[in-house]
């Protein structure tokens, strides 16, 4: 499991936190990863949660598969990369309050 923050402006972008998670979670330099954008799409991901009015008035989570990996990205700038194959408490959070 990997946490890490982005920023809504400036700073470290969504883009650039979503790869550093995902390769710590796996264990390998960003740059050994395989391009997510076969994955996600990456652009809409980012106009979703920093550029819409939604994302500004509420907090949205937004969670996605991918490969082996669940993530979690919240409009607040947090981002969880759980493993998939591993069992989770149904009712565990995926983020905790205090850590915002």
């Amino acid at each position: 499991m990997s946490e890490t923050f982005y920023e809504r402006e400036g700073g470290r972008t969504l883009t650039e936190a979503l790869v550093d998670a995902v390769a710590e979670a796996e264990g390998v330099a960003p740059i050994e990863l395989p391009s997510l954008y076969g994955s996600i799409d990456l652009d809409a991901l980012t106009t979703l949660l920093t550029n819409s009015s939604e994302a500004v008035d509420d907090e949205l989570l937004l969670g996605l598969r991918m490969d082996r990996w669940n993530v979690f990205v919240s409009s607040d700038g947090r981002i969880r990369v759980c493993d998939a194959t591993e069992e989770t408490r149904s009712l565990e959070p995926i983020f905790d309050d205090d850590s915002s």
